[in-house]
Protein backbone atom coordinates (compact mmCIF):
# COMPACT_ATOMS: atom_id res chain seq x y z
CA UNK A 1 0.00 0.00 0.00
CA UNK A 2 1.11 3.71 -0.67
CA UNK A 3 0.48 6.85 1.21
CA UNK A 4 -2.55 9.09 -0.55
CA UNK A 5 -1.66 11.68 -2.51
CA UNK A 6 -0.99 14.87 -0.46
CA UNK A 7 1.40 18.79 -0.68
CA UNK A 8 4.74 19.08 0.59
CA UNK A 9 6.17 22.22 2.20
CA UNK A 10 9.83 22.96 3.92
CA UNK A 11 9.60 24.70 6.75
CA UNK A 12 12.00 27.45 7.19
CA UNK A 13 11.71 28.04 10.92
CA UNK A 14 9.44 26.80 14.28
CA UNK A 15 7.08 29.39 13.11
CA UNK A 16 6.52 28.93 9.76
CA UNK A 17 6.06 24.54 10.41
CA UNK A 18 3.19 26.04 13.14
CA UNK A 19 1.95 28.47 10.58
CA UNK A 20 1.60 25.55 8.09
CA UNK A 21 0.24 23.35 10.44
CA UNK A 22 -2.18 25.11 11.56
CA UNK A 23 -3.44 25.94 8.09
CA UNK A 24 -3.76 22.36 7.22
CA UNK A 25 -7.18 22.08 8.53
CA UNK A 26 -5.62 19.13 10.94
CA UNK A 27 -4.55 16.89 7.82
CA UNK A 28 -0.54 18.29 7.73
CA UNK A 29 1.82 15.80 9.04
CA UNK A 30 5.47 16.72 10.14
CA UNK A 31 8.42 15.25 8.75
CA UNK A 32 12.07 15.08 10.40
CA UNK A 33 13.56 11.77 9.62
CA UNK A 34 10.45 10.02 8.27
CA UNK A 35 10.91 6.64 9.57
CA UNK A 36 7.96 5.75 11.46
CA UNK A 37 5.90 8.92 9.74
CA UNK A 38 6.28 7.43 5.64
CA UNK A 39 5.83 3.57 6.99
CA UNK A 40 2.49 4.32 9.06
CA UNK A 41 0.90 6.31 6.17
CA UNK A 42 2.04 3.62 3.24
CA UNK A 43 -0.30 1.54 5.42
CA UNK A 44 -2.67 4.34 5.79
CA UNK A 45 -2.27 4.14 10.03
CA UNK A 46 -2.08 8.11 9.26
CA UNK A 47 -3.03 10.19 6.60
CA UNK A 48 -2.42 14.04 6.03
CA UNK A 49 -3.09 16.33 2.95
CA UNK A 50 0.51 17.96 3.33
CA UNK A 51 3.62 16.97 4.86
CA UNK A 52 5.46 19.83 6.38
CA UNK A 53 9.28 18.93 6.57
CA UNK A 54 11.22 20.27 9.52
CA UNK A 55 14.51 18.77 9.23
CA UNK A 56 16.77 22.18 8.04
CA UNK A 57 15.55 24.07 11.29
CA UNK A 58 18.65 23.75 12.85
CA UNK A 59 17.67 25.19 16.56
CA UNK A 60 15.48 21.69 16.98
CA UNK A 61 18.65 19.30 16.64
CA UNK A 62 21.27 19.03 19.20
CA UNK A 63 22.14 18.38 22.72
CA UNK A 64 22.59 20.11 26.19
CA UNK A 65 23.44 19.30 29.16
CA UNK A 66 22.44 22.30 31.35
CA UNK A 67 22.75 21.26 35.08
CA UNK A 68 21.70 18.22 35.87
CA UNK A 69 18.86 18.61 33.01
CA UNK A 70 19.30 16.80 29.34
CA UNK A 71 17.93 18.73 26.73
CA UNK A 72 17.77 16.48 23.23
CA UNK A 73 16.18 18.45 20.33
CA UNK A 74 13.53 17.02 18.57
CA UNK A 75 15.35 16.83 15.39
CA UNK A 76 18.67 14.84 16.84
CA UNK A 77 19.22 11.73 15.11
CA UNK A 78 19.19 8.24 16.68
CA UNK A 79 22.98 8.64 16.19
CA UNK A 80 23.19 11.79 17.53
CA UNK A 81 21.80 10.62 20.23
CA UNK A 82 24.31 7.56 20.43
CA UNK A 83 27.57 9.71 19.92
CA UNK A 84 26.78 12.23 22.41
CA UNK A 85 29.27 12.35 25.45
CA UNK A 86 26.76 14.45 27.49
CA UNK A 87 24.18 11.34 26.73
CA UNK A 88 26.44 9.19 27.86
CA UNK A 89 27.10 11.31 30.99
CA UNK A 90 23.79 11.82 31.82
CA UNK A 91 21.49 9.46 30.66
CA UNK A 92 23.47 6.32 29.30
CA UNK A 93 20.42 4.01 28.73
CA UNK A 94 19.55 6.35 25.78
CA UNK A 95 23.48 6.05 24.81
CA UNK A 96 22.90 1.97 25.21
CA UNK A 97 19.14 1.83 23.80
CA UNK A 98 20.58 3.42 20.26
CA UNK A 99 22.46 -0.13 19.80
CA UNK A 100 18.98 -1.86 19.64
CA UNK A 101 17.10 0.74 17.08
CA UNK A 102 16.56 -1.08 13.77
CA UNK A 103 19.94 -0.86 11.72
CA UNK A 104 22.16 2.07 10.85
CA UNK A 105 20.10 3.76 8.11
CA UNK A 106 17.18 4.19 10.50
CA UNK A 107 19.70 5.17 13.49
CA UNK A 108 21.07 7.49 10.90
CA UNK A 109 17.66 9.35 9.25
CA UNK A 110 15.35 8.62 12.75
CA UNK A 111 14.78 11.42 15.24
CA UNK A 112 14.11 11.29 18.79
CA UNK A 113 10.97 13.51 18.14
CA UNK A 114 9.43 11.12 15.70
CA UNK A 115 10.02 7.96 17.83
CA UNK A 116 8.74 9.98 20.82
CA UNK A 117 5.89 11.88 18.36
CA UNK A 118 4.89 8.17 17.29
CA UNK A 119 5.12 6.52 20.51
CA UNK A 120 5.09 2.72 19.04
CA UNK A 121 5.56 0.31 22.04
CA UNK A 122 8.05 -1.72 20.45
CA UNK A 123 10.50 1.33 20.08
CA UNK A 124 13.27 1.70 22.37
CA UNK A 125 13.02 5.43 22.91
CA UNK A 126 9.81 5.56 23.82
CA UNK A 127 10.42 2.84 26.97
CA UNK A 128 13.70 4.95 27.54
CA UNK A 129 11.56 7.99 28.53
CA UNK A 130 9.17 6.05 30.39
CA UNK A 131 12.11 5.04 32.37
CA UNK A 132 13.34 8.15 32.77
CA UNK A 133 10.86 10.02 33.70
CA UNK A 134 11.24 12.70 31.09
CA UNK A 135 9.02 15.69 30.08
CA UNK A 136 8.74 16.72 26.20
CA UNK A 137 7.99 20.08 25.38
CA UNK A 138 5.82 20.62 22.74
CA UNK A 139 4.76 23.21 20.08
CA UNK A 140 1.71 23.27 18.54
CA UNK A 141 -0.72 25.52 16.64
CA UNK A 142 -2.68 25.93 20.19
CA UNK A 143 0.61 26.73 21.79
CA UNK A 144 2.97 25.14 23.84
CA UNK A 145 2.75 22.57 26.41
CA UNK A 146 4.69 20.23 29.01
CA UNK A 147 4.30 16.53 28.52
CA UNK A 148 5.45 14.02 31.15
CA UNK A 149 6.65 10.54 29.10
CA UNK A 150 3.85 8.51 30.59
CA UNK A 151 1.01 11.09 29.20
CA UNK A 152 2.62 10.85 25.82
CA UNK A 153 3.61 7.25 25.00
CA UNK A 154 1.04 5.30 27.05
CA UNK A 155 -2.34 5.39 25.24
CA UNK A 156 -5.20 6.67 27.78
CA UNK A 157 -7.40 3.60 27.51
CA UNK A 158 -4.62 1.61 28.98
CA UNK A 159 -3.41 4.24 31.73
CA UNK A 160 -5.41 2.57 34.38
CA UNK A 161 -4.57 -0.79 33.47
CA UNK A 162 -0.96 0.22 34.09
CA UNK A 163 -2.38 1.95 37.28
CA UNK A 164 -4.30 -1.23 38.15
CA UNK A 165 -1.00 -3.47 37.33
CA UNK A 166 1.14 -1.47 39.82
CA UNK A 167 -0.97 -1.44 42.74
CA UNK A 168 -1.69 -5.15 42.93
Amino acid sequence: MKASAGGYARAESVKHALDLLAGSDGQGRVLAGGQSLIAAMNMRLSVGDLLIDVSKISELSGVVADGDTLKIGALTRHAQVGASQEVRAHAPLLTDAVAHIAHAAIRNRGTIGGALAHADPAAEFPACALALDATIHAEGPHGARTIAAKDLVIPPFLTGCIRRLRTH
